[in-house]
C-alpha cells in the first residue's frame, strides 16, 4: 500500500472518529463562536482554562485545519432536488386558492383542476421526472433564466436585496473607534470572511434540529461575482476560487464622487491588508478625488434597462480595448465599494437610500456592493439572482460581529512594506454614451420616487415573549402580517413567504402561501368584538399551528408553486395548448397574478434588510425576530391606490398589540 493510500485512510479513519465522538460538532460551534461572537470576554468564555491564553489560538487553528469541516465537504452527497407527487400539488393548490373564491368560482377551479390531474396533467409530470433524472436540480436553470436573467428590469427595482450593519455611535465610541476607521474596519472584516471562504473554512450550515447539512452553493457567489447584461437575457459569471481550485482575483473596486478605482486589497501571503493601510489606500481615493470635477458617472448605467445596457457596454467594449479591460477589472472585483455623501437619519431612510438613493455611485450589476455613508453607516446591495437573502444576512451579521472586536486602527498597524496604491480607471465615452448616462439618470430617479419604504420596530414582545407560550416566532409574525392587511383592506392577502430548499443540491426557495383559510377565520374573529376571547386564543393557535405546517412541508418540496412552475414550463416547451389549469382565474388572477404580500423572515439577528415591491398593488415586507423586539421593512408604490406603506406599518404595529394582549388575556 503506498504512503499517499496509508495517509488517506489514517485522515478519512480520524474523520469518522471525530464525527462519532462529536469533536467536529464541538469545533464548529466554535468556529461559529469565533465568527459571530461581538465581544472578546464572551470568547474567553469558551476556552479551555487549563491550556495558556497564547496557545488557544494556535490550538483552534489546528483543530479547524484537522477536525474542522470544508464549507463545501457536503455537496456531492446532498440529494437531488425531489420533484413532489401530482396529487400533492394539486390538493395543496386547491387548498390555497379557498381564501380567495367564492363557493362556485371553487368548484370550476376543483373541475379543472381534476381534469389535469387525470390528463395532460399525468405526461407532464413523467417528463419532469425523466428531466429530474439528468439534473440534480431540475429547477434551477429555469428559474435563474426566467425569474431574475431574462428580466428587463432595473436590478434594484426588480432583484437587488439591501440591508446594513446595525452599529451605533454608542458602540463604535464604547470601543474607541474613530469615524474615519469605520469603513476601513468592515472592509478588513469583508476580506477576513473572503480568507476564510478561500480556505472553506466557514463552517457548514445545518438543520437546527436534524443535523442534515445544507447547500452551501449560494456563498460562492458572496464575492467576485457579477451580472453582465444581454440583450434578451443576462447572465452571472464568478471568479471566486477557493485555494484548492486556484488564485482569485485580490482587488476591490471604489466608486468615488463618479470616478472608479481599483485597489489590492490581499498581500503576497494572500491575507488581507491590515485595516490601518486600507485606511491609508481609501484616503489616497478621497484625496484624488477632492477639490476636482466629478467623474463621468458611468455605474449609472447599470440601473437602466438591460437591453439598452447591454447595447451600451457592447459598443464601450469595441470603442476602446481599454473599456473592455476596465470592465473586466470591476467584473472581477471581491467586492464594489461605494462612498455616499447621504446622511440618511432612520433605519427606513438608510435602506431606501442604499436601494434606489442615488444611481451615480453603485455598480448593480455586481452582486455585492458595499455602501459607505457619509455618517459612517455601512450597508450593503446584493442581487438576489445567484444567492438569496440570506446570504447577505450572513454577510452583514458576520461584519457587524467582527467590527466590534477589531477596536480602533492603531498607527502600528501600517507595515514596513509599501501599500499598493490606487489605480484610477478611465473610460472612453463619446456623446451617445454620454446622452446614455443622463438618459438612465433621469429615468431611474422617476422610477425610485414611486418608492415608498420604512422601518420600524415593535418593542413590546420579541422571540422571547413568544417563545414562552411556546409559539413559533415566524408563524406568530406571519399571523401579524394577516391581520395588518386584513383589517386595513378588509380582505385576505395572496401571500408568498419564502421557504428554504437548502437541504437539497443547489437548493433555493419554495413559496410558503400563508393566507390560509385558518387564518382568514381567525381574522375575521379579531374585527368581531361579538367573539369571545377564549374562541379568538382558539383561532389563533388553528392559524399558527397550520402555518408551522405548511412551513415544514415546504421545506421539504411539498409546496405547490415550484412544482407547478416546472409543469408549466414542460407545456410550453413541448408547443402543446397551455393546460386550462394554467388559464383558470384563480391561477391567472386570484393568487398566480401576484402576491399582495410578500414576505420573509431574514433571520434572528438585528440585521434589517429590504427589497422593492414585486407588484405594483402589492407589498414587500422583509422582518428579522430578535429576542426583545420584532424589526420590519415595508414597501410599496406611492402611485398605487391600493397600498400604503405608512398605513400598513401601522397596521402591523397594532396587530401586534393586539395579539399581545390576546395572550396576557387569561
Amino acid at each position: 500500500m503506498s504512503l499517499t493510500r496509508v495517509h488517506r485512510s489514517a485522515l478519512q479513519l480520524l474523520e469518522y472518529v471525530a464525527s462519532r465522538t462529536g469533536l467536529t460538532e464541538a469545533v464548529r460551534k466554535l468556529q461559529l463562536a469565533q465568527q459571530f461572537t461581538a465581544s472578546d470576554e464572551e470568547l474567553k468564555q469558551l476556552q479551555l482554562k487549563w491550556i495558556p491564553r497564547r496557545l488557544q489560538g494556535w490550538l483552534l487553528k489546528k483543530a479547524i485545519q484537522v477536525f474542522g469541516e470544508p464549507t463545501w465537504k457536503y455537496q456531492d452527497s446532498l440529494p437531488p432536488l425531489p420533484v413532489p407527487p401530482l396529487k400533492n400539488t394539486l390538493d395543496k393548490y386547491l387548498e390555497s386558492v379557498k381564501p380567495f373564491v367564492t363557493a362556485e368560482e371553487y368548484k370550476q377551479t376543483e373541475a379543472v383542476v381534476r381534469e389535469f390531474e387525470q390528463g395532460v396533467g399525468q405526461s407532464l409530470q413523467q417528463q419532469l421526472l425523466e428531466r429530474a433524472k439528468v439534473k440534480r436540480n431540475w429547477l434551477e436553470d429555469w428559474w435563474v433564466d426566467l425569474m431574475y436573467l431574462q428580466s428587463r428590469h432595473s436590478l434594484p427595482l426588480a432583484s437587488n436585496v439591501v440591508g446594513f450593519v446595525p452599529i451605533t455611535d454608542h458602540m463604535w465610541s464604547a470601543v474607541g473607534v474613530e469615524r474615519t476607521d469605520r469603513v476601513p474596519l468592515f472592509l478588513w472584516a469583508a476580506l477576513y470572511l473572503w480568507k476564510l471562504l478561500r480556505k472553506e473554512q466557514i463552517p457548514v450550515d445545518k438543520d437546527v434540529l436534524t443535523g442534515q447539512p445544507f447547500c452551501m452553493n449560494q456563498f460562492r457567489s458572496m464575492f467576485s461575482a457579477h451580472r453582465i447584461p444581454g440583450v434578451t437575457m443576462d447572465k452571472i459569471v464568478s471568479h471566486f476560487k477557493t485555494e484548492s481550485e486556484g488564485p482569485s482575483p485580490t482587488h476591490i473596486t471604489v466608486l468615488c464622487k463618479g470616478r472608479v478605482f481599483k485597489m489590492e486589497v490581499i498581500d503576497q501571503e494572500s491575507e488581507p491588508l491590515t485595516p490601518a493601510e486600507l485606511k491609508t489606500q481609501l484616503e489616497a481615493v478621497k484625496q484624488q478625488c477632492e477639490n476636482v470635477c466629478e467623474g463621468s458617472h458611468i455605474s449609472v448605467l447599470t440601473a437602466g434597462n438591460r437591453t439598452e445596457w447591454a447595447k451600451t457596454r457592447e459598443k464601450m467594449v469595441e470603442m476602446d480595448p481599454v473599456n473592455a479591460r476596465n470592465l473586466s477589472v470591476i467584473e472581477k472585483s471581491i467586492i464594489v465599494l461605494a462612498f455616499d455623501d447621504a446622511t440618511p437619519k432612520d433605519s427606513g431612510e438608510v435602506l431606501r437610500q442604499v436601494l434606489v438613493g442615488s444611481s451615480r455611485n453603485r455598480w448593480f450589476d455586481h452582486v455585492n456592493t458595499g455602501v459607505a455613508f457619509k455618517s459612517g453607516i455601512f450597508a450593503s446591495q446584493v442581487d438576489h439572482t445567484p444567492a438569496d437573502g440570506m446570504v447577505g444576512i450572513y454577510y452583514k451579521n458576520f461584519l457587524l460581529a467582527q467590527a466590534q472586536r477589531i477596536g480602533p486602527i492603531q498607527k502600528d498597524q501600517v507595515l514596513a512594506r509599501p501599500v499598493p496604491e490606487p489605480e484610477e480607471l478611465s473610460f472612453t465615452l463619446d456623446d451617445e454614451i454620454r446622452d446614455a448616462i443622463i438618459h438612465t439618470e433621469e429615468t431611474f430617479i422617476k422610477q425610485a420616487s414611486d418608492l415608498e419604504l420604512i422601518c420600524s420596530s415593535f418593542t413590546d414582545c420579541g422571540k422571547k415573549f413568544i417563545r414562552s407560550f411556546r409559539l413559533h416566532p415566524d408563524a406568530y409574525m406571519q399571523a401579524a402580517l394577516q391581520l395588518a392587511y386584513f383589517r386595513l383592506h378588509g380582505k385576505p392577502a395572496p401571500t408568498y413567504e419564502s421557504a428554504t430548499l437548502r437541504r437539497y443540491y443547489h437548493g433555493r426557495l419554495e413559496t410558503v402561501r400563508s393566507c390560509t383559510m385558518e387564518v382568514v377565520s381567525w381574522c375575521k374573529a379579531m374585527m368581531d368584538n361579538t367573539v369571545p376571547i377564549k374562541e379568538k386564543k382558539e383561532l389563533m393557535m388553528a392559524a399558527l399551528k397550520k402555518h408551522v405546517q405548511l412551513m415544514e412541508e415546504a421545506k421539504n418540496m411539498l409546496g405547490c408553486d415550484r412544482h407547478l412552475f416546472g409543469l408549466q414550463l414542460i407545456a410550453q416547451g413541448e408547443g402543446i395548448p397551455l393546460p386550462s389549469i394554467f388559464r383558470d382565474a384563480a391561477f391567472t388572477k386570484k393568487v398566480g397574478g401576484g402576491f399582495a404580500l410578500v414576505t420573509a423572515l431574514i433571520g434572528y439577528t438585528p440585521v434589517p434588510g429590504a427589497v422593492a415591491p414585486k407588484m405594483h398593488d402589492g407589498y414587500c415586507i422583509l422582518y428579522n425576530i430578535q429576542a426583545d423586539r420584532l424589526t420590519y421593512s415595508v414597501s410599496a408604490w406611492r402611485s398605487s391606490k391600493e397600498t400604503n406603506a405608512e398605513d400598513m406599518s401601522a397596521s402591523i404595529q397594532q396587530s401586534l398589540r393586539d395579539m399581545r394582549q390576546l395572550l396576557m388575556t387569561s
